[in-house]
C-alpha cells in the first residue's frame, strides 16, 4: 500500500541538511523531550542515527546549542560504568522538530532503497539511510598547539596548569555519581565549543575567543558544567 505523498515522489529529491537530520532523529527517538533513549542521544547515537562519522557530530552539536535547540544531559544509564552525555530536545527544540516535520513531509530524498518521501524515513527511523554527505568543513590554520595533547590543551583553554587539572580531575567531588547533570544556554555553549576545539585537535582564533569570553563570564565554574567538563576529558583520553 502507498503512503500518502507519494504523489510527490515525481519531484527531484532534496537535500536533508545534517543539522536538519540530528534534529529529527532527537525527535523520532525522544519525542517528549525527556532523554528517554539515553543510548540513541550520545555522540555514537547520533553519528549511527543519521549516518555520519562520530568525529563531526561535535560541530553540529555546538550549532544546535548555540541555536538553544538541545540541552546535555550527563546520567546515569543502564549497562554503562561511566555517565554519558545525552542530547535532549528543549522546548523550542521540539517546536523546531514540528517545523522540520512540516517543510519535509512531501520532500523525496536519496536512500540506499531509492527515492523515498523524508518523512517515511524519518518516522522509520532510517535517517542514516539518507544518502547526504557531511559538507566539508572549513578549517583554519592550526594554531601554535597542534602538538599538545588533550590535557594540555584543555588546560590552555581553563586557563589552569596541567597540574591544577589532573588533580581538579582526581577530585571526589568530580567523579561519577549517579545525579544527572544538565546544562543549557552560556553553560552549554562553553562545553560545545571546548568539546570542539579538543576533537579537531586545533584551537581556532574564533573558538579560543568565545571560550575565553565565556569563561570570564562564566566565572569560577563548579557542579555541573565541571562535571561535564571532567566527564568529557576521561572520556577523550581514553
Amino acid at each position: 500500500m502507498e503512503r500518502s505523498g507519494f504523489h510527490h515522489m515525481g519531484d527531484a529529491s532534496k537535500p536533508l541538511p545534517v543539522l536538519d537530520r540530528m534534529m529529527l532523529h532527537l525527535g523520532h527517538v525522544d519525542p517528549a523531550g525527556r532523554g528517554s533513549k539515553p543510548v540513541q542521544q550520545t555522540q555514537g547515537g547520533l553519528a549511527e542515527g543519521i549516518g555520519i562519522q562520530r568525529k563531526h557530530v561535535p560541530r553540529a552539536v555546538r550549532k544546535l546549542v548555540e541555536r538553544g535547540s538541545i540541552k546535555l544531559v550527563l546520567q546515569r544509564v543502564d549497562g554503562h560504568r561511566q555517565r554519558l552525555r545525552v542530547h535532549v530536545l528543549t522546548a523550542s527544540g521540539l517546536e523546531d522538530v514540528k517545523r522540520l516535520r512540516t517543510e519535509h513531509a512531501a520532500n523525496p530524498v536519496e536512500t540506499a532503497r531509492g527515492r523515498e518521501l523524508a518523512l517515511d524515513v524519518i518516522d522509520d527511523g532510517r535517517l542514516h539511510e539518507v544518502r547526504s554527505g557531511v559538507p566539508p568543513v572549513s578549517k583554519s590554520e592550526p594554531s601554535s598547539d597542534a602538538h599538545l595533547n588533550t590535557v594540555e590543551r584543555a588546560a590552555r583553554l581553563l586557563g589552569c596548569s596541567e597540574e591544577e587539572l589532573n588533580a581538579l580531575m582526581e577530585e571526589p567531588r568530580h567523579q561519577p555519581t549517579d545525579d544527572a547533570a544538565t546544562l543549557e544556554g552560556a553553560e552549554a555553549v562553553f562545553l560545545a565549543c571546548f568539546h570542539t576545539a579538543l576533537n579537531d585537535a586545533v584551537i581556532t582564533e574564533d573558538e579560543e575567543a568565545i571560550l575565553t569570553r565565556l569563561n570570564a563570564e562564566l566565572g569560577p565554574f563548579d557542579g555541573a558544567l565541571m562535571s561535564h567538563v571532567v566527564n568529557l576529558l576521561h572520556d577523550m583520553m581514553k
